[in-house]
């Protein structure tokens, strides 16, 4: 006989179910209005996909920032014309991007403010070598108040210590150049890194992926990433479209990060797929066109098992991580698949296309 449910477990059912929303076939929701950011997301970086008729001036109004803001966050010009689906990147307001040649006290003349305030805000040291595209907060500003990340700073950014568990290989490499481009030798290098296990094709990953990698990467303070599969061919649970076929995803982890706080950051960027595996201990990140995000109750190995809205026992609400019986996935044998709903199969958006750095 089924025990008689409570009214409080009822009311937290219901509560849960209302903040998923409507699901397309049942899965957990995939528009961007749907996806939850996390606490203080206002404060991070967005991205805007350029639409008809759209310009640097119109864009920034916008988002209330400066044109050479926007445009120095793009490495762009401020007169440069825009193409119709380009991605930019939005800086928060109260900070600004770095343009090549950029000096501390150029910067501060610029702002209408002093070197040694500019200085103070971002924790930089009088005559500090700045690199093109890094973020800068201008003192007095929102920006400037917001608490510092509990993460840290990365000590070299757009640098990665990557580690494939399944072998046991780690390696450093430098994702994007001083511009934040991605560097093509770091498509080698990753294609080694994200390779099967077992033999299998070798395949060079998405360049937007690995611009991804280097931007959640600098956010968690350069903390390692441990990469629980890349690249795998057909077969088993992976489905002959996942994107993990084609060099578009990856079952990450970060050491000393919890796979919420890495979930939440992810689901901050648009045109991506993100997949939550909280007994199996990965995030599932791909880049891909219209975003998703799923939650899989699969232990390693096992079968994918979907949430669906109206699942007995409370499981629509996002489960806790590492419940009883949960276990690691360390080999692409234990990884997951992607909900075939969740994914139109269409090619990621490209917001650099073609442009990669020989630097």
């Amino acid at each position: 006989m089924r025990a008689p449910v409570t009214a409080f477990a009822l009311a937290t059912l219901l509560s849960a179910l209302a903040a998923l929303g409507p699901t397309p076939r049942g899965l957990v929701p995939t528009a961007e209005a749907q996806r939850r950011p996390p606490p203080a997301a206002s404060a991070l970086p967005r991205e805007h996909r350029v639409r008809a008729g759209q310009t640097l001036g119109r864009i920034a109004h916008r988002y209330q920032i400066s044109v050479d803001a926007l445009a120095a966050a793009n490495h762009l010009a401020p007169s440069a014309s825009l193409q119709l689906g380009q991605i930019l990147t939005v800086p928060s307001q109260g900070t600004i991007a770095v343009r090549a040649g950029d000096t501390i006290e150029n910067l501060a003349h610029r702002h209408g403010v002093s070197a040694e305030d500019l200085c103070r805000s971002n924790r930089l040291h009088a005559g500090a070598t700045l690199r093109a595209g890094q973020q800068l907060v201008l003192p007095g500003t929102a920006a400037d108040r917001a608490p510092p990340s509990r993460w840290g700073v990365a000590r070299n950014a757009g640098v990665v210590s990557l580690t494939r568990l399944a072998t046991h290989r780690t390696e450093r490499v430098r994702l994007v150049d001083r511009r934040g481009v991605v560097r093509r030798q770091a498509l080698r290098d990753l294609a080694i890194l994200m390779a099967p296990r077992h033999d299998g094709p070798r395949k060079e990953p998405h360049p937007r992926l690995v611009r991804l990698l280097a931007r959640v990467s600098d956010h968690f303070g350069g903390r390692p990433i441990e990469i629980v599969s890349g690249v795998r061919p057909p077969g088993g649970y992976t489905r002959r479209e996942s994107r993990h076929t084609a060099g578009e995803a990856m079952d990450l982890r970060i050491r000393g990060v919890a796979n919420t706080d890495l979930r939440d950051f992810c689901k901050t960027f648009d045109h991506v797929g993100v997949g939550f595996y909280p007994n199996s201990l990965f995030v599932h990140f791909d880049v891909r066109r219209d975003s998703a995000y799923w939650v899989d109750l699969s232990r390693p190995g096992d079968a994918p098992e979907y949430v669906r809205r109206g699942s007995e026992g409370g499981d629509a609400a996002e489960p806790a991580e590492g419940g009883a019986g949960a276990r690691a996935a360390t080999d692409d044998n234990e990884a997951g698949g992607e909900p075939e709903s969740a994914d139109d199969g269409a090619a990621p958006v490209d917001d650099s296309p073609g442009q990669l750095s020989d630097e």
